[in-house]
């Protein structure tokens, strides 16, 4: 079952759009400034508007290489005031190269960049230039002014940009443990949730004799062997379309028919008792033993909600789950119990057979099957 994010969706401009927008934006920008400039134009105005259509270029590239958009728009703009071109301020070319690799990360080459572009300028007009200091700082300080500016919006940038993955991790760890409908309502309204659903079918699925196989060997060992196990348990469910409950030990569950109801919910949860067994055959215990996996099912009403409140868990109750966890409890070793409502659903899909009026811990003596395998030839449900 597919989970997509808990985030309201927003229609969003694609990248490259956002990325030519500013590129014709920078050359713009760039192109005002040097016709605005008071400082006289040196070589022929065409050359020097290149300056504006080199740094667009770059930021066409900006999300791919930022570092390396940034240090070459530094180089192409130095080389612009090398040749003596109209002044124009620094931030203005550098600004989208710049905030982009501030919000990348860069923010030592970041500072570097905007430092050199400061001091650089106050240094040569005042030792090597002899003007006067306090206008060469007055427009050191409007230079700098724009350049903290930039940057502000890089952070601004950076900063949503790292609370949209920790938005997504924390919806990650949130889907991990709850049904993605279930946690959109949590999000909504974080009141009670409990549903009543009268045709589901629960699945209990346990490793048989587990426990004494697993002692004196490492925890580690045992450890990763049911996580092989329960993951590709998960990816079954999840292909199958059905919603894992929890595990409880080396016991799992899972439901067929919820939080989203479908129509053949003991066919699905069927197919993945059929998958899960021959998943457990492709595994070995230690020592090289085989593994067995005991499975129980029923089909009827259950009651579904959210219990507590700093660890969340998404639960049934009624008489199915009871019902089947004794299939699975009293089930055999290699064998997967159904319950005579969940054979009325499936006979006439797959073979069973009759296991006969079996006692079961708080029930009088029920009539169960053990599920065989698909009917080559099934006629359809009845």
């Amino acid at each position: 079952m597919e989970t997509t994010s808990l985030a309201q969706r927003r229609p969003r401009v694609p990248g490259f759009v956002v990325d030519a927008g500013l590129a014709v934006a920078t050359a713009l920008a760039v192109a005002v400034a040097i016709r605005a400039s008071p400082e006289p134009s040196g070589p022929p105005e065409v050359l020097a508007y290149l300056v504006g259509s080199a740094i667009a270029a770059l930021a066409l590239v900006r999300r791919r290489w930022p570092l390396a958009v940034l240090l070459v728009s530094a180089t192409t703009l130095q080389l612009y005031y090398l040749l003596d071109f109209p002044g124009i301020f620094p931030a203005v070319p550098l600004a989208v190269a710049l905030f982009t690799a501030w919000a990348a990360g860069h923010r030592g080459w970041s500072l570097a960049v905007t430092a050199w572009f400061v001091a650089a300028p106050v240094a040569f007009r005042t030792l090597v230039a002899k003007e006067a200091p306090l206008p060469v700082l007055s427009d050191a300080v409007r230079d700098a002014a724009l350049f903290v500016a930039v940057l502000l919006l890089g952070e601004a940038v950076r900063a949503r940009a790292a609370l949209d993955v920790e938005r997504q991790r924390s919806e990650r760890l949130l889907l991990n443990i709850l049904p993605a409908a279930i946690a959109a309502r949590l999000k909504q309204s974080p009141g009670v949730i409990a549903d009543e659903f009268p045709d589901v079918t629960v699945l209990f699925a346990d490793i048989v004799n587990f426990t004494p196989l697993s002692q004196g060997i490492a925890p580690e060992a045992v450890v990763q062997l049911l996580d092989e196990l329960f993951s590709g348990f998960d990816q079954l469910a999840q292909r199958h379309g059905l919603e894992k409950i929890k595990t409880i030990g080396d016991a799992y569950m899972v439901v067929g028919g919820l939080p989203d109801p479908r129509p053949d919910h003991a066919q699905a949860v069927a197919e993945l008792a059929l998958a899960m067994r021959e998943e457990v055959a492709r595994h070995t215990g230690p020592g090289g033993r085989p593994l067995q996996v005991r499975i129980g099912i029923d089909t009827g009403p259950v009651v579904a909600g959210v219990i507590g409140r700093s660890k969340f868990s998404y639960d049934l109750w009624g008489d199915t789950v009871n019902t089947a966890s004794r299939m699975e409890s009293q089930g055999l070793a290699g064998c997967i119990q159904v319950t005579e409502r969940t054979y009325q659903r499936l006979r006439n899909r797959y073979d069973f057979e009759r296991r006969g009026p079996i006692p079961v811990r708080g029930k009088t003596a029920m009539v169960t099957y053990l599920l065989l395998g698909r009917n080559p030839d099934p006629t359809g449900d009845r």
